[in-house]
């Protein structure tokens, strides 16, 4: 798993190493409703605006499946209240059936019939 993590990682941040590398010129960014302008490299506009994109859509994923990790949470409580009251039962059982027949260590009589 370390093996294919670093098979992948490694051209991926050469890629973004060369990027950066070859897009250092400064551009001139404008806020446009306020009187703010700011000149930042390209490479730091252009990694800047993928990586806010990246976790902005991972944020709403992660939004999106909260309403199913909290019906799994219920689920797993549910299951667990259910697997302990089935070993409950299961020990009640368990008890009946024993004092229900006794042990019993002798053989029983057998019957001559010599008549």
């Amino acid at each position: 798993m370390k093996f294919l993590f670093w098979l992948l990682f490694l051209p991926f941040a050469l890629v973004v190493v060369i990027f950066a590398v070859s897009n250092r010129g400064p551009i001139a960014v404008d806020f446009w409703p306020l009187p703010f302008r700011q000149d930042v490299p390209l490479y730091l506009l252009s990694l800047g605006t993928l990586a806010f994109g990246f976790f902005f859509g991972a944020l709403l994923t992660w939004l999106q499946v909260a309403k199913w990790r909290v019906i799994a949470m219920s689920r797993k409580k549910d299951t667990d209240y259910a697997e302990a009251e089935i070993e409950r039962l299961n020990t009640k059982i368990n008890e009946l059936n024993a004092q229900k027949e006794p042990a019993q260590e002798v053989l029983p009589a057998v019957k001559n019939d010599a008549a």
